[in-house]
């Protein structure tokens, strides 16, 4: 069997491929992360919207619908900011992956393998 040896700019070559790849995973972590934010928000949001299924209308009520209005209008809020920025991390994220292949088509050619 013949022993190969990993020259350094093999290694430079991996080294670049294991950190786009770490930003690709970050990238996605970050999506997911994102999505578990909106995943909880909606969640929250049908609990407040029972609630307020359940209120009858006394002046006591009205204030707490009032709170219950401001709670879900801040929330669209945030969850019209997180649609935007998981769409730009999924924009970053194309790129990147293209990136990444770019870079392992390169080493692959370069290297012979």
């Amino acid at each position: 069997m013949q022993q190969k040896r990993m020259t350094p700019a093999m290694q430079q070559a991996f080294d670049g491929i294991l950190k786009q790849k770490e930003k690709v995973d970050e990238i996605s972590n970050h999506i997911s992360q994102l999505k578990s934010e909106g995943d909880q928000i909606a969640t929250d949001q049908n609990r407040i919207r029972e609630n307020m299924k359940a209120l009858k209308g006394s002046s006591e009520e009205k204030a707490l619908l009032q709170r219950y209005v401001g709670q879900l209008d801040s929330q669209e809020s945030r969850l019209a900011s997180l649609r935007k920025e998981s769409d730009d991390l999924k924009a970053q994220g194309t790129r990147a992956r293209s990136e990444l292949d770019r870079i392992i088509m390169e080493v692959s050619v370069e290297e012979g393998f």
